[in-house]
């Protein structure tokens, strides 16, 4: 079964008395994005980002939900807002919003920063990378010739 939600842009902000505030980014503002039963946080991701039109191997999504109680309407909300970190945590955010039939997913985007070294890590499950930049090494060398001293 396929749903639809509300992607909000912005960060979350914990303010005084611990209360949670999310400050709506006012250029990106909101967009609205598919969701179904199997889909992995990865797809997720992209999907909001594709949205949002920004570069996935620039930017990285982290999405987030706020599960609502309706005690902490009225009076500030203090439970923080839940990190989607996994394809389980997707699969139970899809389950309440079938049940509560309105929820809203945030997300804030974050510069993906690359190492200088980033093309010397292992991301092929081989066990290592062979550096792009060698130096290049005699494979024979002359060993040090001794001389002998006479009395």
């Amino acid at each position: 079964m396929e749903e639809h939600c509300m992607v909000i842009c912005g960060d979350w902000v914990c303010g005084s008395g611990n209360k949670w505030d999310f400050v709506i980014d006012k250029n990106k503002l909101a967009r609205v994005v598919r969701l179904y039963d199997g889909i992995g946080l990865l797809e997720l991701q992209e999907s909001v980002l594709r949205e949002f039109k920004l570069d996935g191997g620039k930017y990285e999504a982290s999405l987030t939900y706020w599960p609502p109680s309706s005690s902490e309407l009225a009076t500030g909300i203090t439970t923080p807002p839940v990190l989607l970190t996994n394809d389980g945590v997707i699969s139970f955010f899809i389950q309440h919003l079938r049940v509560k039939g309105a929820m809203n997913l945030f997300v804030r985007f974050d510069e993906v920063l690359r190492d200088e070294h980033d093309d010397n890590i292992d991301d092929t499950g081989m066990g290592f990378v062979t550096p792009a930049s060698t130096k290049q090494k005699s494979a024979f060398s002359a060993p040090p010739r001794f001389r002998t001293m006479t009395p």
